[in-house]
């Protein structure tokens, strides 16, 4: 029973992925103005700049699902950042170890403030809409039967999207696998990310940014270095309207206390530099991240992990 259940959701997995990644190339231009999840969720990961490979927590929910295996704990995170424009974006989750893995689901907000009213033909009517998108996303990472080192995962999300009184839905999924390397201390992931139906808002229509992910980290065994915990990751991205873009980043624990992590990510729009610190006492995490875009002003991000039981 177990050998076949395997090898089928191993199968049908990478099916998905690999027909996404056709689709990402096909040179279709979309829109992310309706997706609350593309900016990721996390101050942790967002200052790092790649977590595809990323070993797995609480935060894996919408860079790669199948690091949910690694939620081994009951957890609750928050998350707040000011985003560009005077937007912010707000995530509240939780996830819990569930049979050989972990399940997570998370509420966000992304409040997108006033935007300027235009008429079918593009022209300025010199008026204001508030706009807003809400998204809950649900999804389990799993470790994949009888095949050693190998977790995938699977999470779907809805999103509203609100200009003054029209409003549209949406629904998608993101898929991933992690293969673990030397005792798992090298893990190679793969993801695709918002694959999933377009918002029609008062006769427009707007894609969600699908994204297909590769990535490599690597993290020290525990005690290898004294007092100290390192990981280090690579990404490239493949976004379905823009260019391919590469990020690289890394975190160092000291005394399993205090974080220092520092990223880059480069791309057509993005190429930022983040930084962040994180400190941990007992079963609370406080997480920070500036971010230095090129086109757009710096953000900030603050999140708050809280876990339970043993």
């Amino acid at each position: 029973m177990t050998r076949s259940f395997g090898l089928p959701a191993l199968i049908l997995v990478a099916t998905m992925l690999m027909a996404s990644v056709a689709w990402a190339g096909d040179g279709t231009a979309g829109s992310t103005f309706q997706d609350p999840f593309w900016i990721g969720v996390g101050a942790g990961p967002s200052a790092m700049a790649a977590y595809t490979a990323a070993p797995g927590d609480l935060w894996s929910l919408t860079y790669n699902p199948a690091g949910l295996a690694g939620v081994d704990r009951l957890k609750l995170g928050v998350s707040q950042i000011e985003w560009a424009e005077d937007t912010s974006f707000s995530y509240l989750g939780m996830g819990l170890p569930r049979g050989e893995g972990g399940l997570a689901m998370g509420l966000a907000y992304f409040d997108l403030g006033s935007v300027p009213v235009t008429d079918m033909y593009g022209t300025d009517l010199d008026e204001s809409a508030e706009a807003y998108n809400f998204g809950f996303v649900g999804g389990y990472g799993f470790q994949v039967p009888n095949i050693c080192n190998l977790k995938a995962g699977l999470s779907g999300h809805v999103i509203q999207a609100s200009l003054d009184e029209e409003t549209g839905t949406a629904i998608g999924l993101n898929m991933g696998l992690l293969y673990g390397l030397m005792e798992n201390q090298v893990q190679l992931g793969v993801a695709a990310r918002n694959l999933g139906t377009k918002i029609k808002i008062d006769e427009e229509e707007d894609e969600q940014n699908l994204t297909f992910a590769g990535g490599v980290s690597y993290s020290t065994m525990k005690d290898q270095i004294p007092n100290v915990d390192l990981m280090i990751g690579a990404d490239a991205l493949l976004p379905k309207d823009q260019d391919v873009m590469f990020g690289v980043g890394g975190e160092i624990w000291l005394y399993q206390t205090l974080a220092l992590r520092a990223g880059y990510q480069s791309g057509s729009e993005f190429g930022n530099l983040s930084y962040g610190a994180g400190f941990r006492y007992s079963d609370f995490q406080l997480d920070y991240t500036y971010a230095d875009y090129e086109d757009w002003e710096a953000t900030h991000r603050i999140s708050l992990t809280m876990a339970f039981g043993d």
